[in-house]
């Protein structure tokens, strides 16, 4: 209705980032903003959770047509005006595009996608051999290294075959 979206959050943080006043921008699922043509900023005029989702209306949407436009497209937010992940966590988009490490074993592939299961986040790691789905579990990740943008894995037979 008028142009507002439906939008899923691969936030923690939706409020902060789709709330009245938000400013967002077109981009893809690694995080780059859209050729010039699309890249002008989207102003949250009002976001509020619905189910699941959040349904955001944004002042440069005005109708439906353009909010079908706009289907299947990724919403970022300039990290600056997000609040810090703390110590123990990461945002999930900032996961695509990291290194796969495995314990002792070394570099195993690069993360691909991520998706949200209701039993929880799964990877899609994009291997030499295929892109096996990797559940994230307390007890397979050991560590994320922000910096290095590189993930470690518990050794377990099979996990990326």
């Amino acid at each position: 209705m008028r142009g507002a979206w439906a939008v899923e959050s691969l936030s923690d943080a939706p409020d902060a980032m789709l709330a009245s006043g938000a400013v967002l921008f077109a981009g893809d699922r690694e995080g780059n903003l859209a050729p010039d043509a699309e890249a002008q900023p989207l102003h949250v005029e009002d976001g509020r959770p619905m189910n699941k989702e959040w349904l955001v209306r944004v002042r440069e949407v005005t109708d439906r047509d353009i909010a079908d436009s706009w289907r299947g497209r990724y919403l970022l937010a300039d990290a600056a005006t997000l609040p810090d992940a703390d110590d123990d966590e990461v945002y999930v988009g900032d996961l695509i595009g990291m290194r796969v490490d495995v314990d002792g074993r070394g570099p195993v592939g690069t993360v691909r996608d991520v998706y949200d299961a209701p039993q929880g986040y799964i990877l899609e790691v994009e291997t030499a051999t295929g892109r096996p789905l990797v559940p994230w579990t307390d007890d397979l990740v050991l560590s994320v290294d922000d910096e290095e943008r590189v993930i470690i894995f518990a050794p377990l037979d099979g996990l990326f075959d």
